[in-house]
């Protein structure tokens, strides 16, 4: 059920990620002799079907969850930091507490990974469209400097998980806790871990298209000005060993000690 659930959350993912990029401008069109192109604008007249059918989904497989979670023995839980809660699926609002706070969790992730994107976004043409799509995912705050957008995202990240705390005190899942807004901070990082991990997989693309030819498509050109402004952090050190440039292997060193950090175990011993 867990593979289940997980496979659901993406495509929920995907759901919001179409509906928020229909509010992206519609590319003009070149002029035609039948006469002149169609005025620039947004394209967002059918996206909130994607954000109906997300409601769906998350409410259908409550549903699902709550018929069949009992006879599989399947018992959810969302771990905290000294504490997983349970939410037992025989219960029909405690199934549906599931499957939307689970996948608030990922919506708060993923606007950490929109965060990191734009702030290493290529700012050649080849990427415009990338651009417009980020722009779109935050809104009429999308075109506004990325340290805006990463306090979006903690922002974000804060309020969901004030709405996780409240909804699981109304349902009786766990009792309110004086530590709450203590490890609130904590819970946030684990929000963040996401973006680490993108990070991480960006250098590796970087890496790969350094060593590894793999032709002139904007793919990969873009991955090459995306990996380059991530690593502008580390240009004013001295990493260039003869003809290989040791950045980025420091650079996936200090993430990888940084995912490390960020797991539920050591943040909790941490706050210990």
């Amino acid at each position: 059920m867990d593979w289940l659930h997980g496979i659901l959350n993406i495509i929920g993912l995907l759901f919001w990620v179409l509906w928020r990029a229909g509010t992206m401008l519609r590319p003009k069109p070149a002029n035609h002799i039948a006469g002149p192109a169609p005025r620039q604008g947004t394209i967002f007249k059918h996206s909130w079907v994607y954000l109906l059918a997300l409601v769906g989904l998350l409410v259908l497989r409550a549903v699902f969850y709550h018929q069949f979670g009992p006879g599989l023995d399947w018992i959810p839980s969302l771990p905290l930091l000294h504490e997983s809660p349970h939410f037992r699926s025989d219960l029909f609002p405690r199934a549906l507490a599931y499957s939307t706070l689970s996948f608030l969790r990922w919506l708060a992730a993923l606007h950490f990974c929109w965060a990191l994107l734009a702030t290493i976004k290529p700012e050649a043409d080849t990427a415009k469209m990338w651009r417009s799509f980020l722009r779109a995912q935050f809104g009429w705050l999308g075109g506004l400097p990325a340290v805006i957008l990463w306090l979006t995202a903690i922002l974000i990240s804060i309020g969901l998980h004030l709405i996780e705390a409240e909804w699981m005190s109304q349902i009786n899942v766990r009792s309110e806790s004086a530590a709450f807004a203590q490890h609130l901070p904590a819970l946030m990082a684990l929000d963040m871990r996401a973006a680490v991990y993108l990070a991480m997989g960006v250098l590796i693309l970087y890496l790969l298209n350094s060593f590894v030819y793999f032709g002139e498509q904007n793919f990969w050109k873009n991955v090459n000005a995306s990996g380059k402004r991530l690593l502008m952090p580390l240009s004013c050190l001295p990493l260039v060993v003869g003809k290989v440039d040791l950045a980025p292997f420091l650079a996936l060193a200090l993430m990888y000690c940084l995912s490390f950090a960020l797991r539920h175990a050591q943040l909790a011993a941490w706050l210990r």
